[in-house]
C-alpha cells in the first residue's frame, strides 16, 4: 500500500481510528466501535498501541501532524504495515467545525480525527526519510534565523544608543555565522544522499533557481515529480483559486499552499523574469495583454513550479531546448 491512494470502497467496513498526538499522550478514538484509549507517547506505548489497534480490521489510521511528536508513532505504524495517513490540523479543525463541534479536547479531537479518516479517507503516503526530515529541519532553522537577521538590520536602522547600536552589530555579526553554519550544513547534508542531491542538481540546473532556493524546494516540496501541474501548482499556493456566485465572478486569488515554497518561487520569478529568456518573454506577453505586474509575477513562478516539477519526473536537468521524444 505504500504511496498508494486509498479509496472510500477499499476502507468500506473496516475500522476508522483517529490518533491525537501530544508531547506526553496518544489518545484514540476507533469507530464503529467507539472504543478509545491513552497511550503514553513513547517507544513502549507505541508498542502497546499497534497491540490493542491489533484487534481491530483497520480501513485507515489518520495522525494529525504535530511539529516532531507525530513522527515517532507515524514511523511505527508504517513500519509495521498499518494503514496510517497524516493529516493538516486546519482541515480537522474545519472539519470539526462543519460538524458543530467547538469543543477541543485530546480526546474529542481523537475521535473528530476518527471521523475525517472515514468520511475523507486522506490519502496514506510513506513517511520522509531520515535525511529530508533533517534537511527540513535545517531549512526551516536557516529560514527563521535569515526573519531574525532582517528584523535586527530594521531594528539598527532605527537605533540612536551607541551601546543598542554595537549590541544589534553585535547580534548581527552571530546570527550571520549561524546562517552561514546552517548553509553548510545543508549543503553537506544534501551532497551525501544521493536521492537529494540529484534533485537539487537539476532544480539549479534551472536559471533563476540558486542553492538555497532549490534546498527549500527539495526540503519543502518533497511531491515534485510526482503530481500534475495542477496539483503541483496548488501545493506551492500559486494556483488562483475562483470565488464566484451566481452572476458575479470574483477576482481569482492565491491561497493556501506551502508558503515558503511560494515565497522562494516569487523571488525566483522575480530573477527570471529579467534573465530567464523564455520566462522574460512569458512576462513581457503578459503585461502587453494587461496584466497586472504582481499577476505576472505570480503567473512566472506557477511556471518555474511545473518546470520543476516536470525535469525532476523526467529526472533530467534544465537545457535551452527540450530535447525531442525518439
Amino acid at each position: 500500500m505504500q504511496g498508494k491512494e486509498v479509496s472510500k470502497q477499499e476502507t468500506a467496513g473496516k475500522s476508522s481510528v483517529g490518533i491525537d498526538v501530544s508531547k506526553s499522550w496518544l489518545d484514540v478514538h476507533v469507530l464503529p466501535s467507539g472504543q478509545a484509549q491513552r497511550f503514553a507517547n513513547t517507544e513502549v506505548g507505541i508498542r502497546q498501541l499497534k497491540r490493542w489497534l491489533g484487534r481491530f480490521a483497520l480501513g485507515l489510521v489518520v495522525v494529525e501532524a504535530t511539529g516532531k511528536w507525530h513522527r515517532q508513532t507515524r514511523r511505527s505504524l508504517h513500519a509495521s504495515g498499518l494503514p496510517v495517513a497524516v493529516v493538516d490540523p486546519f482541515r480537522v479543525r474545519m472539519f470539526a467545525k462543519a460538524q458543530g463541534i467547538w469543543a477541543k479536547t485530546d480526546r474529542l479531537d481523537a475521535r473528530v480525527l476518527a471521523q475525517f479518516a472515514a468520511v475523507m479517507a486522506p490519502p496514506q503516503r510513506p513517511p520522509a526519510s531520515d535525511a529530508l526530515e533533517a534537511l527540513q529541519e535545517l531549512v526551516a532553522a536557516r529560514d527563521s534565523a535569515v526573519a531574525e537577521q532582517t528584523a535586527l538590520k530594521n531594528q539598527l536602522a532605527a537605533a540612536a544608543s551607541p551601546f543598542l547600536i554595537r549590541q544589534l552589530q553585535d547580534r548581527l555579526a552571530r546570527i550571520a555565522a549561524d546562517i552561514e553554519a546552517l548553509a553548510g550544513e545543508i549543503r553537506r547534508l544534501i551532497a551525501a544522499d544521493p536521492g537529494l542531491a540529484r534533485r537539487h542538481a537539476i532544480l539549479v540546473s534551472i536559471p533563476s533557481i540558486g542553492d538555497t532556493i532549490a534546498a527549500t524546494l527539495v526540503a519543502s516540496l518533497a511531491e515534485l515529480g510526482t503530481c500534475s501541474s495542477r496539483q503541483i501548482g496548488l501545493l506551492a499556493g500559486l494556483a488562483p483559486v475562483a470565488d464566484d456566485s451566481g452572476a458575479r465572478q470574483g477576482v481569482r486569488v492565491i491561497w493556501g499552499g506551502r508558503p515558503p515554497v511560494r515565497r522562494v518561487l516569487y523571488l525566483a520569478a522575480l530573477s527570471a523574469a529579467r534573465h530567464n529568456a523564455g520566462l522574460k518573454a512569458f512576462h513581457e506577453r503578459l503585461i502587453a495583454n494587461g496584466k497586472k505586474p504582481k499577476c505576472a509575477i505570480i503567473a512566472v513562478a506557477r511556471k518555474l513550479a511545473v518546470l520543476a516539477n516536470s525535469l525532476i519526473a523526467q529526472d533530467r536537468l534544465w537545457t535551452p531546448n527540450q530535447p525531442q521524444q525518439a
